[in-house]
């Protein structure tokens, strides 16, 4: 059953595509997996069809009837409203199916004549099959079971959803979609923000569904384990391809190969005929030569595969620092609960480490008092000689959402640098044109993302701090920070929930 499609389907802004007629089916139990660069309007696409924006030219159609539901990264919640109470909204569908029930068991009950009874009946049992078809009748557990798995103690199910990190918040509309149980679910980026446990979890509850997806997701292992088809957006085109992310990378690759060989090969005989062209074209075989010129005309072209590639990025020469970098000793911090006692630690130069734990754990909090960015509530921190830290956070607050990207990214109070510099380095990471000039609330996530890293580049500092650099990056912006951090020899405190233990 074909619940969603698109032809010649298009979406553009300040007059520029981008993309332009797209076609495309969704059906019924299909797990897609939405890939391609920062930029290429994956998010936009998952608006469209969510119906959360408008196309511009072209037709989508959404089978009547089925329900579509895209994941909020921004909600915003009423002071009354608790974890649980948001979760349980996600079965608002389910408990109107419940009071419809009811309606039919009391005119059941209340029929004149058997033509009423029959009709109410009728109705009472569809809406029954409907419940147990969607498990209506263990809806706590369900609850328990998802709020559970990502990652939600039980303490927590009544504290106030406005109390939770953006982060949580975030997991916090996710249980709600899945407990939503709609026919197509939306996934922008679901795996952000989540442990490695939990995003093993979820990785495996998304597999077990039946219902039909589309994942955005710059997770390559995550793709591998949900998804069973994978689409392409790249310069305005979709390209389908089956299997999960393995299996597309194998299949574009062994693709482009193909194409290649077609292409030189197509060459190599286009140089052949346009040789004798010029060779005989004004001769004795002048007939034959534009026998030939005509049947050039025709040839369909070959079109080589179009590559995509990630920003070169890269962090430039900085001061050698001394050879000890952080040094913590009996640090201790705690806020509700401790996060961390008398702990011990020493960076070295060169090094590079990783700080991986559950959420709640305290990552942030340990990685923000060792740059002096928290004061800890004993011990004490000491950064070593020479060392300039960089700080990149998850929440991207180091760039003002009213100022243009040039001037978030300009560093301060640096004489040396002028406009031409500044947009040398936002190329660098895949910011050009322009995109330098619009403001850094009109970008986005990905945008936003090699934005900050680009500031974090034109600090110069020795020691990089970064705290889910990865989030919201395409997969091959991710393969560029990483062959950006790996040479360098300056000091890294660099942690991914996810990436760190996979990669």
């Amino acid at each position: 059953m074909i619940l969603v499609s698109a032809n010649g389907l298009g979406r553009q802004y300040s007059g520029d595509p981008i993309f332009q007629d797209l076609k495309f089916e969704v059906r019924a139990g299909e797990r897609i997996g939405l890939v391609g660069p920062n930029g290429a309007g994956k998010t936009t696409l998952m608006r469209l069809i969510a119906r959360a924006d408008q196309a511009d030219y072209g037709s989508l159609y959404v089978r009547p009837g089925i329900r579509v539901s895209l994941l909020r990264q921004h909600p915003e919640f009423g002071p009354d409203e608790t974890l649980m109470s948001v979760a349980r909204s996600g079965l608002a569908s389910l408990l109107d199916i419940q009071e419809e029930m009811e309606e039919a068991a009391k005119e059941m009950a209340e029929a004149e004549d058997d033509h009423e009874r029959d009709r109410a009946s009728r109705r009472y049992d569809e809406l029954r099959d409907r419940l147990e078809h969607q498990d209506a009748y263990s809806v706590d557990h369900r609850v328990e079971e998802i709020l559970g798995g990502l990652g939600f103690p039980t303490a927590d199910f009544h504290r106030p959803a406005r109390t939770f990190s953006g982060g949580q918040q975030s997991r916090m509309m996710l249980a709600k979609l899945l407990l939503e149980s709609p026919d197509l679910m939306l996934l922008d980026e679901p795996s952000n923000h989540l442990d490695i446990e939990t995003t093993a979890w979820l990785e495996n509850y998304l597999a077990r569904q039946s219902v039909g997806m589309i994942v955005v997701s710059h997770d390559r292992y995550f793709l591998d384990k949900v998804v069973t088809r994978i689409w392409e957006l790249f310069e305005g085109k979709i390209d389908v391809y089956p299997g999960n992310y393995t299996q597309y990378w194998k299949l574009r690759t062994e693709k482009a190969k193909v194409l290649q060989r077609q292409f030189e090969k197509q060459q190599d005989y286009i140089a052949e005929q346009e040789a004798y062209i010029r060779r005989y074209g004004a001769g004795q075989r002048a007939k034959q030569a534009h026998d030939r010129e005509k049947k050039l005309a025709r040839v369909e072209r070959v079109e080589t595969m179009r590559e995509i590639v990630g920003p070169p990025m890269g962090f430039g020469e900085v001061e050698r620092s001394g050879d000890i970098v952080v040094e913590a000793r009996k640090l201790t911090k705690a806020f509700d609960k401790p996060l961390f006692k008398e702990f011990n630690f020493s960076l070295l130069r060169g090094q590079c480490v990783g700080v991986l734990g559950p959420n709640g754990a305290g990552k942030s909090t340990l990685i923000k008092t060792l740059i002096g960015k928290l004061a800890p509530d004993s011990g004490e921190v000491k950064l070593g000689h020479k060392v300039l830290v960089g700080y990149h956070d998850q929440g991207l607050e180091s760039l003002p959402p009213e100022t243009t990207v040039l001037r978030a990214v300009w560093p301060e109070d640096d004489p040396d640098w002028v406009q031409g510099d500044v947009r040398d380095l936002l190329a660098r990471f895949g910011l050009s044109g322009d995109l330098a000039l619009r403001d850094v609330g009109q970008l986005s996530g990905g945008e936003k993302g090699k934005a900050a890293l680009a500031r974090l580049s034109a600090t110069s500092a020795n020691l990089l701090v970064m705290d889910e650099p990865t989030n919201h990056l395409d997969i091959w912006a991710c393969d560029a920070l990483e062959r950006s951090i790996l040479p360098h020899s300056v000091e890294c405190s660099n942690y991914r929930t996810v990436g760190a233990s996979r990669e």
